[in-house]
């Protein structure tokens, strides 16, 4: 009975979500994409994430400033109230528990870093903000995306000098802990926006390329140079899916179904093959897009 309980609200939100959506934009063999209230209504909107029966994201304000903002899909978007700590990056939701990225002033050595901060949504104002304790000040932490289940989190972080994925875990007590790095990309490449599909698989996107060596750095081994590090062309963004077998991430594979020419920033879903694109490749703005996988 459950089971089947389930199974009709999954399907009244999707039956939802496709009424939301608007005109066809492009369809191929393997992909449709339709326009959306907030793509057709305004533009330089970013970092999409399922929201009761609509989306949190990120618009660009016309004092290019990003704030946050909920949209139901067919009707004017609501700001959401945040604190001044708030900064552009990716937020993710679990029942009234919202996590976003933000700043903070690191007096020490006169830097701002980012971290992460937990809050509660109601309504469209978010209270009770704490950092997370797992946040270390010389560091940044960024892009949090949580699981379906709200038992894991994935962030965006710099702790070993190079941007990767690390996977968070929820304890008994109800704290986060850091696991292992899931994915480590090279120092200058960027990693943004990571989303689950499910507990198995992160859809994420980064600027990583196979371009022209811009710089080579060595380091002296043994009365020796040796190669430190290669600093490589960034590239355009593009999206990329990961996958975990027998409990172990396996290499970061491109999805080229969600790719372009352009910036491609993220991908999330609301079924296995439904969800938002947010993507540049249209009206030179980036925008969120309602997709349809075949």
């Amino acid at each position: 009975m459950k089971f089947k309980l389930n199974l009709v609200i999954i399907c009244l939100l999707c039956l939802n979500y496709l009424k939301a959506q608007s005109s066809l934009i492009v369809e191929t063999d393997s992909i449709r994409i339709f326009d959306t209230y907030i793509s057709e209504n305004s533009k330089e909107n970013i970092f999409p994430t399922i929201y009761k029966n609509g989306l949190l994201y990120i618009s660009l304000g016309k004092y290019k400033i990003y704030k946050l903002y909920y949209s139901d899909l067919k009707s004017t978007s609501k700001k959401i109230k945040v604190s001044n700590k708030f900064y552009s990056g990716s937020t993710t939701v679990f029942n009234n528990e919202i996590y976003f990225t933000g700043k903070d002033f690191v007096s020490s050595n006169n830097q701002e870093n980012l971290v992460i901060y937990k809050g509660y949504l109601e309504g469209y104002k978010i209270k009770k903000i704490k950092k997370l304790p797992i946040c270390v000040n010389q560091f940044s932490y960024a892009h949090p995306s949580i699981s379906k289940d709200g038992q894991s989190m994935v962030i965006v972080s710099n702790e070993n000098g190079k941007n990767h994925l690390l996977e968070l875990k929820r304890t008994k007590d109800n704290k986060w802990e850091k696991g292992k790095p899931i994915f480590i990309t090279q120092s200058n490449f960027d990693i943004i926006n990571p989303t689950f599909f499910n507990n198995n698989t992160i859809y994420f996107s980064t600027n990583s390329s196979k371009g022209d060596v811009k710089e080579v750095t060595y380091k002296r081994m043994n009365d020796k140079l040796v190669v430190d590090e290669i600093n490589v062309e960034k590239g355009d963004f593009n999206i990329f899916k990961i996958t975990k077998i027998n409990g172990i991430w396996q290499l970061p594979q491109k999805a080229t179904v969600f790719n372009s020419e352009f910036d491609d920033l993220g991908v999330v879903f609301i079924s296995k093959n439904k969800g938002y694109l947010n993507t540049f490749r249209y009206e030179n703005a980036d925008n969120i897009f309602f997709f349809e996988l075949k």
